[in-house]
């Protein structure tokens, strides 16, 4: 009885809410209409169902749409797709939140797509549709489709897609897409990912984008001087062309780059620090710093060349060339002090020759004499005190008994060192270095008398030593 009490009081409210949307309605309030649906319509899909077509008839399916049930309750798919295609017609923005906010159970996946592919015959780059489409393709799991459209677009979310779907091997043949797009992301992507796009897949896709190409092995011979090893003759040309202050560091860093190629193609373009490098590193030190002074005209360059190979006939052509120039020995004075005696360079600098700050370069190498002079004055009392605390910390240890046992054996006739009668006169020498022997087990004394070595340690040429203790009894 109760049951049926409630039933009636339900149906009745059900009947007053059914009024109060068509008085809403027939008012024109449709939004408010729709948000009453909710309430008043429940899990009645029959009602629901009429209502969605009501609201198609009078041409408000766009008043409904956001308040259609999508949990446990749903309509039929054809529901959900008559409003979606309603959209579609006028609404594309509105369209593409439906296609964000329903769950794609709710519909035809695939009838929505051949819905959006027909309409953009008409507007093949409407970025929205195109945008939508793509999601469509990741809910039916048709990610390559989806992420020729990202491509396309150069939707920011393109390489959330690759790394969530693993779509590694969808990309081998989009890998210049992808850099066009975002170079430094994608290279970063390609070399975290080295075990599935290869090194080699991704030099064979770039090789008609050589500015592409360079930047791909660059960040690889950054990551690793030796993976992209056999590249590195080519990478030669390619810095030399995009990306030359680079040139230099990948030649001192290389040990795979083909010298002879590299000093050909910096030949080639006059690009003469890089030649010096090589020159130098081929073992043509003399050629390379010729350069420096004739093409460089750079005499503190030149300077530090000669420092770095340290070789007397370098500093000898340095000189001769800078002899006749007065800036180029105003450079030698100010810096060869330590490296070359200076006496040698003023004596070769022709009498009345004007030098330019010749007063200050004169004084910096007395300072720097004056300086060498008391670095070797406080190296040798640091010496001397050294020597002086060894020397005293060894007769420290000289000076320490020895403990002698019956355990000891002599070191020639390898007998115990102690007499097994202790009443028995007995003499055992002990030399420093531990070495025991019986005293007539010993040869004579050597050329310095009363001075006797270790037989041991003297043919180990340990150093000998002399005896530290005889024990007598």
């Amino acid at each position: 009885m109760l049951c049926s009490l409630m039933e009636c009081l339900f149906f009745c409210n059900q009947k007053i809410g059914m009024a109060y949307i068509n008085h809403l309605v027939e008012k024109g309030d449709y939004d408010t209409a729709a948000r009453k649906c909710q309430k008043v319509l429940g899990k009645n899909m029959e009602l629901w169902e009429n209502e969605v077509y009501r609201f198609k008839t009078i041409g408000q399916l766009k008043a409904i749409s956001q308040y259609l049930p999508r949990g446990d309750l749903r309509l039929r798919p054809a529901i959900y797709e008559m409003i979606l295609h309603e959209f579609l017609k006028s609404d594309y923005e509105g369209f593409a939140t439906l296609i964000r906010e329903w769950p794609g159970e709710l519909y035809n996946n695939m009838t929505i797509v051949q819905a959006v592919t027909d309409h953009l015959k008409k507007d093949p780059m409407n970025s929205t549709l195109l945008t939508t489409l793509a999601e469509l393709y990741t809910y039916d799991q048709r990610y390559d489709r989806a992420l020729e459209i990202y491509l396309r677009l150069r939707h920011k979310d393109v390489y959330q897609l690759i790394h969530k779907h693993d779509l590694f091997s969808s990309i081998e043949d989009k890998i210049v897409l992808l850099m066009d797009f975002d170079k430094e992301k994608a290279v970063d992507m390609l070399l975290d990912n080295e075990d599935k796009i290869l090194i080699d897949r991704v030099v064979e896709e770039l090789r008609d984008r050589p500015e592409l190409l360079h930047i791909y092995l660059h960040k690889l011979f950054k990551r690793d001087h030796h993976k992209g090893q056999r590249y590195h003759e080519r990478q030669i040309g390619l810095y030399a062309e995009y990306d030359r202050p680079n040139l230099l560091p990948f030649l001192r860093d290389s040990i795979h780059c083909p010298l002879e190629k590299a000093l050909e193609i910096c030949q080639e373009r006059n690009f003469v620090e890089e030649t010096v490098f090589l020159l130098s590193r081929m073992g043509n030190c003399r050629r390379a710093l010729q350069m420096i002074m004739e093409e460089l005209e750079d005499v503190d360059k030149a300077i530090e060349f000669a420092k770095e190979q340290d070789d007397a006939e370098l500093w000898e052509d340095l000189i001769s060339y800078s002899i006749d120039k007065p800036p180029f020995i105003t450079g030698l004075l100010n810096n060869i002090g330590t490296h070359v005696d200076p006496i040698l360079l003023i004596h070769r600098i022709k009498e009345g020759m004007e030098i330019p700050n010749l007063r200050d370069s004169l004084v910096k190498i007395l300072q720097d004499y004056n300086l060498q002079i008391l670095l070797r004055e406080g190296c040798k009392k640091i010496l001397v005190a050294d020597s002086l605390s060894l020397l005293q910390k060894m007769h420290r240890t000289q000076m320490r008994g020895v403990r002698v046992d019956e355990e000891n054996i002599c070191e020639s006739c390898h007998a115990s060192i102690l007499p097994s009668d202790m009443a028995q006169n007995f003499s055992v020498v002990v030399f420093h270095c531990r070495h025991m022997f019986h005293k007539e087990c010993l040869p004579s004394p050597g050329t310095i008398p009363g001075v006797q070595f270790c037989n041991i340690c003297s043919a180990k040429r340990r150093g000998p030593g002399s005896g530290i203790l005889e024990m007598k009894k």
